[in-house]
This record gives structure tokens, C-alpha cells and sequence, in this order.
């Protein structure tokens, strides 16, 4: 794989050593994962494996809903456990990737021992209490973390984990384009040779279910347009990470530099923020108007959080993603107004 990368900062053979002789890993990545946690964590797995002989079990709560993050498990066969079926406290290693404890995106019991940390987001004071606390937020990806690692021990890279680090790396920053540093300029370039492209392309170009078009057609109907903020309540969700997907999705919309969506899934509402990479700090403005209603995290140009309240009815979350508007307008400074819609319908030219 060639020379361990400049940037790698951490001392990672010490890091090792401290889990010496510890044979039970079991590695949590936040809910509902996506490629950049299912990589990090299949990356981890590895190292565990190889330099420590380890045992490994990749947990995770909520699902794997978005087409891309189904098809990236169901391409490489990665095996995962739900949390429910898993005691923390049966395994000699506790680690957490691409996500931190007591953000509220992870099923890590609260206050439970956690070994080993490992994230791109912003520091959390949970976080310390891990002796292998590597937190990098001015990294673009987790994996690319993970990637490093591997690299600095001269671990082994086959074409199943390399087609993981390099999906995760293109969905991550968006071929680059968002938030990416020389870090994953370097990792990809190194990756590129190693990927099994027709891995990669099985999971790039995923079917996608009916839930995900009828949430596009009530997305497009509903959308509203403050200026260059776009807001959408999607209703109830066929899965979570649809509002990820179409927050995604209306950012193209050549007005919008901003997206906020909403929707409910299993009485649970959820949101996804979404801002051009010139106005990078989608994390702040997401707890802000999240404050302490729910678990919000995020970074420059994303952001997503989960509501605490239990949503009652279809009005009881309408009512909520007007209240969450209303705050994402006062900390944008933006005047009270009432949106406009984003497609009029009855308009014959359309």
C-alpha cells in the first residue's frame, strides 16, 4: 500500500498496546449507518483482526434503509448485528465509529464503558473517556481515519475492504467536491488501483423502492421556498434516511442553498439539513434550532437529528416542522415570511 501517509498524527501502536490480549471486539456505528460508518467499522474489524486476533461483531441500531447504504451491505456481504442482539458487556473491546457517545445517534448505552473512539465530527465531552480517542473533525471521513491506520501497519487491503473505503470516500465528500482534505485526495488515489469496480458500480447504481418516489412526489408537491431556503415535510417515512436523500436531492434545485427536511418514521421525527459548501455550517445551525428538543450532530454542509417527542399525528408534525422553519429562519436572520411553493401545479406551463 506503500508509504503510511504524512498526516497520520496518532500514536497508534500505542494505542494498540493498551488492547493487548483482548480478544472480543464488538464495534457500534451510529444508527441507520451509512457508507462512511459501515466502512470505518469493516476497516476497524480488520486492524482488530490482524493485530490483535480479535474476534469481531459489527453492531448497529435503527436499518439500513437508503438504497446505496442496502446495497453496499448486500454487495460486500458485510455481516451486521442489530443491537438488540447483542450484550456490550459479553466483549473486552467497546468501540464507537463515526459517531460519539451521548450524541443520541448511537444505541451505545449511555454511560456504558466505551474503548475506543473514532470520528470526523466535532469533539464531544463523552469522547474523553476513551483511551483511544481519535476525533479529527477537520477530516472529511471517517474512513479515511481507519484507512490511515491500516496503511501505518502495513495491514492488508483486499478489494472488498478497498471497494468499501472508496465508496464511502465518493459518497462522503461527493467524489471530493464536499469537505474533502489532501487526507482523502491521498486515500482515494491510493484506493483507486485496489477497488473492484464491479463492486462499485453495483453499489452506486442501486434500485431503489416505492417509498422512495412516493416521498420525491410528496417531497415536489409540498416543498416550500423561503428565499434560498428550501423546507419540505415529507410526512411518515417508508425509512429514516429518506429525509437525507431528499434534502440531497432538492439542494440541485439552482435557487436553493439550503434544504431542511422532515418526516416521520415509527413516531419519531426526523430531520436532515443540507448547505452549498460556501455557507458550511449545516452542525451549529441544526442544534441551534434543535436546541434541547431532540440529538442533533452534524457537520459543514450536513447536518441530521432525531426529535424526542413522540409524533402523534400527521398534524403534530406539521406543526413541528413549522416551529423548526420558524427557528432556522430567526438564526439566519431572515425576516418572518410565508413560504412559496416550489412547483404550482395548476400552472399550465409546467
Amino acid at each position: 500500500m506503500g508509504e503510511p501517509p504524512q498526516s497520520l498524527r496518532f500514536d497508534l501502536g500505542r494505542a494498540l498496546s493498551g488492547l493487548k490480549g483482548r480478544k472480543t471486539a464488538l464495534i457500534y456505528m451510529h444508527d441507520n449507518p451509512d457508507p462512511d460508518a459501515l466502512a470505518a467499522a469493516m476497516g476497524l474489524g480488520s486492524l482488530f483482526e490482524y493485530e490483535l486476533g480479535a474476534t469481531v461483531t459489527l453492531a448497529h441500531g435503527g436499518i439500513v434503509g437508503r438504497a446505496q447504504n442496502r446495497a453496499m451491505v448486500d454487495t460486500l456481504k458485510v455481516a451486521l448485528t442489530p443491537v438488540e442482539q447483542v450484550d456490550p458487556d459479553a466483549f473486552e473491546i467497546i468501540a464507537l465509529v463515526d459517531s460519539q457517545p451521548e450524541t443520541g445517534n448511537n444505541s451505545l448505552p449511555v454511560g456504558h464503558r466505551i474503548d475506543v473512539v473514532i470520528d470526523h465530527h466535532p469533539l464531544r465531552p463523552g469522547s474523553a473517556r476513551a483511551a483511544w480517542c481519535d476525533v479529527r473533525s477537520d477530516f472529511g471521513a471517517t474512513s479515511t481515519i481507519v484507512f490511515e491506520y491500516l496503511r501505518a501497519r502495513g495491514a492488508p487491503v483486499d478489494a472488498k475492504l478497498a471497494s468499501a473505503f472508496f465508496f464511502a470516500l465518493r459518497t462522503e465528500t461527493r467524489d471530493l467536491g464536499r469537505e474533502s482534505t489532501d487526507a482523502e485526495r491521498e486515500a482515494y488515489l491510493a484506493l483507486v488501483t485496489r477497488v473492484d469496480h464491479g463492486l462499485l458500480y453495483r453499489m452506486s447504481h442501486p434500485k431503489v423502492p416505492c417509498a422512495h418516489f412516493a416521498a420525491l412526489d410528496r417531497a415536489l408537491r409540498s416543498a416550500q421556498v423561503f428565499g434560498e431556503i428550501v423546507a419540505v415535510n415529507l410526512g411518515t417515512l417508508g425509512y429514516p434516511d429518506l429525509v437525507a436523500e431528499i434534502a440531497d436531492l432538492l439542494l440541485s434545485y439552482e435557487s436553493a442553498r439550503m434544504v431542511l427536511c422532515i418526516g416521520e418514521y415509527e413516531k419519531s421525527a426526523y430531520l436532515s439539513l443540507r448547505m452549498e459548501a460556501d455557507n458550511a455550517r449545516a452542525g451549529a445551525v441544526m442544534r441551534h434550532i434543535v436546541a434541547h428538543d431532540g440529538a442533533a450532530g452534524g457537520h459543514g454542509t450536513m447536518a441530521g437529528a432525531r426529535l424526542f417527542a413522540t409524533v402523534t399525528s400527521q398534524d403534530a408534525l406539521e406543526a413541528t416542522f413549522q416551529e423548526m422553519v420558524r427557528r432556522l429562519l430567526e438564526v439566519l436572520g431572515h425576516p418572518p415570511t410565508v413560504g412559496e411553493p416550489l412547483l404550482r401545479l395548476n400552472d399550465p406551463r409546467k
